[in-house]
């Protein structure tokens, strides 16, 4: 299938070059799409809600260097799928593309295959927002209240209460959405600034050193330590997941062919480079690394707490991931409406 000419000022004309009609309204903008592929990403808030996945599965060296290695990974491939998506910009997104580019014979096998693939890890995808945010409630009251015995139900609980608020957005208040991604987009930046700037001046001057940060290996897996690396990897990979919501949601904004891919490689440079930062800080403000992994208010509460030295101020710092992760929750659950 050849590529379409470009139909400047025209995206329904673009989009019926390619067989497909305009289903849904353009009503995103470059700032809402850039919300929604960031706060499903939400880099710097999932690597500090999962820091207890890599900390013991290579320590600092996992942490840093994971994400980096993960993150320049996830550019190549999103580099990639933005070569597609400025070609054929459609909701489809990948199974189109395998279409497109398969041996005639094997294109319903092909592209079936890559649909159920997406589909699948949508579907996996949907849980990590409630998880990640119940984990951090959960610790709040552990943190507040010592003699506080956490039942799993009480986690269920609070992962379907962040669920039903995403699905009831997502079905009854389609329309606000531009809205909720552009104040996820700036919550999540605010949150990273401040919260960013008050670890680092309650904690000076007892910072860990730059060998600890960025060099410090530890592994308490009982596997090889490259084995535990690449487990530590995990958590990397997991923060920068789904970047392909721009290509599922690309029916929803004006000049898709030239907005579109820049918001996907952007959405995960500005990953990258928060989460970087962000965990940098978190290490430098560090205190017990033992006392981090096992603390039963999750790893970023007892950090911060470590650093401020004050429960309260802790917990209202920590509001600021998990209004996040709520966010993540709603943009989760977007892009696989409109594929």
């Amino acid at each position: 299938m050849a590529r379409p000419r470009s139909i400047p000022g025209d995206d329904a004309a673009y989009l019926a070059a390619m067989g497909h009609s305009q289903e849904l309204k353009r009503n995103f903008s470059t700032l809402s799409m850039l919300g929604l592929a960031f706060a499903i990403l939400n880099s710097w808030t999932a690597l500090s809600a999962s820091l207890s996945l890599a900390l013991p599965s290579g320590g600092p060296t996992s942490v840093i260097w994971g994400l980096i290695t993960a993150g320049i990974c996830n550019l190549c491939l999103a580099a990639s799928l933005a070569e597609f998506l400025s070609a054929y910009p459609t909701a489809g997104g990948q199974y189109h593309w395998v279409a497109v580019i398969a041996w005639e014979a094997w294109v319903p096998i092909l592209s079936w295959t890559t649909g159920w693939i997406s589909v699948s890890g949508w579907i996996a995808l949907t849980a990590t927002g409630g998880l990640l945010g119940s984990q951090l409630i959960t610790g709040i009251i552990a943190f507040m209240n010592p003699g506080y015995d956490a039942q799993r139900w009480h986690q269920l609980l609070i992962y379907v209460a962040y669920t039903l608020v995403a699905f009831i957005v997502n079905a009854f208040a389609t329309r606000l959405l531009p809205l909720v991604t552009k104040a996820a987009f700036i919550w999540s930046i605010c949150g990273f600034t401040l919260m960013s700037i008050t670890a680092l001046a309650c904690a000076s001057p007892e910072y860990q050193s730059g060998e600890f940060v960025y060099r410090a290996f530890i592994n308490e897996t009982g596997w090889p330590d490259g084995i535990a690396w690449l487990l530590g990897l995990l958590q990397g990979a997991l923060a920068l997941t789904a970047f392909d919501a721009v290509a599922h949601m690309i029916e929803e904004i004006p000049q898709p062919s030239v907005k579109g891919p820049k918001i996907m490689i952007g959405c995960v440079a500005i990953s990258v480079l928060t989460g970087f930062v962000f965990l940098s800080v978190l290490l430098f403000v560090l205190r017990d690394v033992e006392a981090v992994i096992s603390s039963p208010a999750g790893p970023i509460l007892q950090i911060l707490y470590d650093a401020t030295a004050n429960r309260a101020g802790s917990v209202c710092l920590l509001m600021f991931p998990v209004i996040c992760l709520l966010f993540a929750t709603i943009s989760i659950l977007t892009p696989p409406r409109a594929a």
